[in-house]
């Protein structure tokens, strides 16, 4: 792996540690410490979703117009201020600011450091390094957990305004590492003049056939899985498998530490296997993991094991589908329009990530819990069924340049 590459590893598994050390606490810190009620503070998670999709398709177009590295320096500024202005909040109004602030920089992170990293890694390499940059992502999350599990001693301000503030230095690390990538990832005056002349912009995105198939299967794929952990997983594991909070936590560690210590040899793995197949085996590795969620709900003494088992197996499909989406964007992608690829690829998580927790909560809260994961397992079907017939490159394909 290039040096510069592993530059911008480390500088995200900066942030994530960062973000891990705040992850788990941001309800209880609404609701408990700021007293913000659970309805309000339920519109402040919603609200970030949405204002991060109406930030994506202007941040695509900058990528694109004035390279991915300097919308990276911006979008890491924004983000520290952001994530440090949470230890500011104090009532719902500054809660909406805060989480203004820091969704924009967090849609203009995600796309831009892609963008970046395929210009960066040989092409043939791609494949793990978006299993690495996973593998260390969940490795950050998962220790800053552990770290803030030690510093949260007591449930005053205090406490947590030190975590936001320390998760919003985090991203100013990641920012000074990205100062030594350099030579990459920005764009002369000739060559912003250039592609103005071209006129290919978001037209030109929606009109690729093979991208916005492969979009819509992603929405659905992460809608039916990723976005019903926080609110669905974790509401049914409570509710119907009467699983303790102690029991969700050692789930979701199960899960963090599966992925950073095995994510390396499933990229591996992955990197030989047709992108149709491995996408059609994550979707399949869901279902699997919705499955086993439900026998937690329906035999009692087993409920404690097949919660964190749900979150094991999910895991696996986890590991399978990382590596494959975003490589397959980027290879999808004309290298004059990879910002909007990669916007619109981001597009898809903060879509699926609105829905899934209004839809969960509101079937698991009408009692409608078996038609909740009985859906989930039907629309993962289709989706791994669908994803045999996508016309995509695999994983190791040569990226455009036209």
């Amino acid at each position: 792996m290039p040096f510069k590459a592993r530059i911008l590893i480390t500088g995200n598994f900066l942030s994530a540690l960062g973000n891990g050390l705040v992850f788990p606490f941001m309800f209880i810190y609404l609701n408990e410490i700021r007293g913000i009620s659970p309805a309000l503070a339920g519109v402040v998670t919603g609200y970030g979703m949405l204002a991060s999709l109406l930030f994506s398709p202007l941040h695509g177009t900058l990528i694109d117009h004035w390279g991915p590295r300097p919308i990276l320096f911006g979008s890491l500024i924004v983000s520290a201020i952001g994530y440090a202005g949470f230890a500011t909040i104090r009532n719902f109004p500054t809660a909406l600011l805060i989480i203004t602030i820091t969704s924009l920089g967090q849609s203009a992170m995600w796309p831009s450091q892609s963008a970046l990293a395929v210009e960066i890694v040989p092409q043939e390499n791609v494949t793990r390094y978006f299993g690495a940059q996973f593998a260390m992502m969940n490795l950050g999350l998962g220790l800053g957990g552990l770290i803030s599990a030690i510093f949260v001693l007591d449930n005053k301000a205090g406490s947590y305004e030190r975590l936001y503030f320390i998760d919003g230095l985090t991203f100013l690390i990641y920012l000074v590492s990205v100062i030594f990538i350099k030579d990459v990832g920005h764009r002369n005056s000739a060559e912003r003049k250039e592609r103005s002349e071209q006129g290919d912009g978001w037209a030109k995105v929606f009109s690729d056939k093979r991208f916005m198939k492969y979009w819509i299967l992603a929405v659905l794929c992460i809608f039916s899985g990723y976005s019903q952990l926080e609110v669905g997983f974790t509401s049914f594991s409570r509710k119907f498998a009467h699983a303790s909070p102690a029991v969700l936590a050692w789930a979701f560690f199960a899960n963090t530490f599966l992925i950073a210590t095995t994510q390396l040899w499933f990229t591996k793995k992955v990197e030989k296997m047709d992108s149709k197949k491995a996408i059609s085996l994550a979707t399949f590795f869901w279902i699997l993991a919705w499955i086993t969620l439900a026998l937690a709900g329906l035999v009692s003494v087993v409920a404690v094991a097949m919660v964190i088992i749900c979150q094991i197996v999910f895991g696996i499909g986890e590991m399978i589908w990382s590596p494959v989406m975003p490589t397959v964007v980027n290879a999808l992608a004309p290298e004059h329009l990879r910002g909007r690829y990669n916007a619109l690829a981001a597009n898809s998580w903060q879509i699926a990530g609105i829905g899934g927790p209004v839809v969960a909560g509101s079937l698991i809260g009408a009692n409608l819990q078996w038609f909740w994961i009985g859906s989930l397992v039907l629309l993962l079907s289709f989706a791994s069924l669908a994803s045999l017939r996508l016309n995509i490159p695999n994983a190791k394909v040569e990226l455009r340049h036209e």
